[in-house]
């Protein structure tokens, strides 16, 4: 009897301590994240609000961006001066990039797409079909971006990203009253860091747990293929890119491009700048540290040995071109151009990752087809 009658103490006691707590945990814009290889988005907690604040934006950016997420139809707190105010879950939203389209069909969000800047490239089936019942607009892209028409769609945020340029659209955006969500994902140092950009993404929506959980599994086998490459005894010489318009553009060394390459067992030859985003090279400083890389990866509009060959009659010397070592990722492209490498490929480090090892080292993943990357025959 007194075991009896002690359980029903602990019940009671317990419900009386989860009505105390439900009106605090209900209150919250969304479930916790938490950030653990991004660099270039912070989170905090206050109470009822979620704050959040992209940084490096691009490279040497003067500003961050500032957002204060608050619980639908709820009082906008004092005190955050600077702040973009946004009520969540967001209903409607516009996309600029094809980089984040992959974050939206992951977390089930298509439906509350409305607007996206090119469709034509878009490379997903779910959001074509989506495009193909009216159901998103084109809305242009760049300089040719018609802010009228995303005034028209009503979005409670446009999502794109900045590089400090005249063809950034989020002056113009903020000038008309929009909100704007500036993502800073390409600056990531690591690929894992660009992915937990998902969890950005699902503050607006409430869709923080799921993040958590889809973010876990991708980690967990995106290590696990790490752990496999940091084995090699042999670390192949790596470059990437293409000479265009009289430069050569590379990843930096704290790029996630240069982490791809050493996570796979490479040995990226601009691992020594200690930079991240893209950086332009004179052509000729290019050649003379890349002629005798192994592998050549990432080439652009390349499809063929015959065009790398006749870009530049100089370019037939480089090691890898003799070899046939040359890997483009572009084996997944739609007629219009859009490629799934930078759609998909965002929440699919694991999948990029495998590839380059099997190029590099094809003996540590014998079995596994390349997905995103092919080479050029």
């Amino acid at each position: 009897m007194d075991i009896t009658r002690n359980r029903q103490k602990v019940i009671c006691l317990l419900a009386a301590f989860f009505m105390l707590i439900l009106p605090w945990t209900s209150c919250r814009a969304t479930a916790e994240v938490h950030i653990r290889y991004s660099h270039n988005f912070q989170v905090s907690y206050r109470g009822k609000v979620v704050l959040i604040t992209v940084s490096n934006p691009w490279r040497d950016a003067g500003e961050d961006f500032h957002y204060l997420l608050k619980p639908r139809g709820t009082a906008t707190p004092a005190g955050y001066k600077g702040y973009q105010v946004v009520e969540v879950p967001v209903r409607r939203m516009v996309v600029l990039s094809p980089t984040y389209l992959a974050f939206i069909e992951q977390l089930g969000l298509v439906d509350k797409l409305k607007g996206f800047s090119d469709l034509a490239r878009v490379y997903s089936k779910t959001i074509r079909r989506a495009a193909r019942a009216g159901k998103i607009k084109n809305v242009g892209r760049g300089p040719n971006l018609r802010v009228e028409d995303v005034l028209d769609l009503k979005p409670d945020i446009i999502f794109t990203y900045a590089t400090g340029g005249f063809r950034d659209a989020h002056p113009k955006l903020l000038e008309a009253g929009l909100k704007v969500g500036v993502c800073a994902e390409y600056m990531e140092s690591h690929p894992l860091g660009r992915a937990e950009w998902i969890k950005f993404f699902a503050l607006f929506f409430n869709k923080g747990a799921e993040a958590e959980r889809l973010f876990n599994a991708l980690e967990s086998r995106y290590l696990r293929l790490a752990s496999l490459a940091r084995k090699v005894k042999k670390r192949p010489t790596v470059i990437t890119n293409t000479p265009f318009s009289g430069h050569w553009y590379v990843a930096g060394g704290n790029s996630f491009v240069a982490r791809f390459i050493q996570d796979a067992g490479g040995d990226y030859i601009w691992r020594d700048i200690q930079r991240s985003g893209s950086i332009p090279m004179d052509i000729e400083l290019v050649y003379n540290r890349g002629l005798q890389a192994e592998f050549w990866l990432n080439t652009g509009v390349w499809t063929s040995l015959t065009q790398a060959r006749s870009a530049a009659p100089r370019l037939a010397d480089f090691a890898s071109l003799r070899a046939g070592k040359l890997f483009n990722n572009n084996r997944r492209v739609n007629a219009a151009g859009g490629n799934d490498f930078w759609e998909s490929g965002i929440m699919r480090p694991d999948v990029i990752l495998a590839d380059i090892i099997r190029i590099l080292h094809p003996n540590l993943l014998p079995h596994h087809k390349l997905y995103y990357y092919r080479q050029l025959k």
